[in-house]
């Protein structure tokens, strides 16, 4: 290769690697508004082309999708979230004034404490320590997020803004995408469409299950007379993800409060509500999980929890998302392998 053609190289790959660096940090403020109007293009792509077939304009039926998915998934989920930030409060208080749910657990649950230590010398059940030490946890956590109200606003219109072009023009970005990988097309099409399987499989058909249960949970935890019904509700959601135990382990510990503070009816329609809520994913697991590559409940469980500990309340999509790409990426390997086996 000649010494100057060399030198044009090096110097425009020199001016890619400063504006990338350059343009990641303009956009680094809003990269988690993009990410989540990707995951959300991804997910609500067939529902935007229902309503592309009826309305026959790209345009349009962006807008429309955005109207429905502000006000059906947004709102609610944002009403939910300052709920549980309410009873996470209100939980917080009377903990420390000796009158909540939690300390009712502990004095309930200590016959079977002495049963244990019996067998097992030492043990404790220290249900309001640990919720004590979550409490605060979630309560520190949410003030900060509902003092940067207005950045949130911010974002969630930086997030809609994305969202309306990404469903108008999501077939461009597409293609801009597989020209400028240095794969063969073919292998970038079964890996972009191995992802968008992965991330609605999870999204669609594991968190939105979860966040149904919750929504469910609360409604009954209400209707029953449970203390804070939001924030159990919002705990049922994450024991969901836990294989084997699932919902039973906020259920459990609530329908044995209800009957020790003398509401065995209560106690009785808690557990068979708990029962109908535990099955609703075997009911709506077959409708919204897509056929292709899932994930194990553990792996979602962990990166729930560990995309939360990294990225904030987004990591409740990102630590699933991040972890359906690199199992989608595994998956295609033994692909990429074969065929390089085969040129050699």
């Amino acid at each position: 290769m000649p010494t100057t053609r060399k030198i044009e190289l090096s110097f425009f790959f020199l001016l890619v690697a400063i504006t990338a660096t350059a343009s990641f940090f303009i956009i680094k403020p809003y990269l988690g508004a993009l990410f989540v109007a990707v995951v959300f293009a991804i997910v609500f792509h067939p529902f935007f082309k229902a309503v592309h077939k009826r309305v026959r304009q790209e345009g349009l039926a962006s807008f429309l999708t955005i109207i429905f998915l502000f006000f059906v998934i947004l709102i609610p989920a944002a009403l939910f979230g300052f709920f549980i930030f309410d009873d996470a409060r209100s939980l917080y208080q009377s903990a420390g004034a000796g009158i909540s749910i939690v300390n009712g657990l502990d004095a309930n649950l200590a016959p079977v404490e002495r049963y244990l230590q019996a067998v097992i010398p030492g043990f404790e059940i220290n249900i309001a320590e640990y919720a004590d030490a979550a409490l605060s946890f979630l309560v520190g956590n949410f003030g900060s997020v509902f003092t940067r109200a207005v950045g949130m606003v911010f974002q969630t219109f930086i997030m809609l803004f994305a969202l309306f072009f990404l469903f108008r023009d999501g077939e461009k970005f597409r293609s801009y995408v597989v020209a400028l990988s240095p794969l063969a097309n073919e292998y970038d099409e079964r890996i972009l469409k191995r992802v968008e399987t992965a991330i609605s499989s999870v999204v669609k058909g594991k968190l939105l299950i979860v966040f149904i249960q919750g929504i469910l949970a609360s409604i009954g935890f209400f209707v029953l007379g449970v203390p804070n019904p939001v924030l159990w509700g919002a705990l049922t959601s994450l024991a969901a993800l836990i294989p084997a135990v699932g919902v039973a382990l906020v259920f459990v510990p609530l329908a044995i409060y209800l009957f020790a503070t003398g509401g065995a009816g209560a106690a009785l329609s808690l557990v068979v509500f708990g029962v109908v809520v535990g099955s609703i994913d075997n009911f709506l697991g077959p409708v919204l999980y897509e056929k292709g590559l899932l994930m194990h409940p553990l792996f979602i469980l962990l990166s729930v929890l560990g995309g939360i500990a990294l990225f904030g309340p987004i990591g409740f999509l990102a630590g699933p998302v991040v972890l359906s790409l690199l199992l989608a990426l595994l998956d295609i390997y033994p692909m990429l392998f074969q065929s390089d086996q085969s040129v050699h």
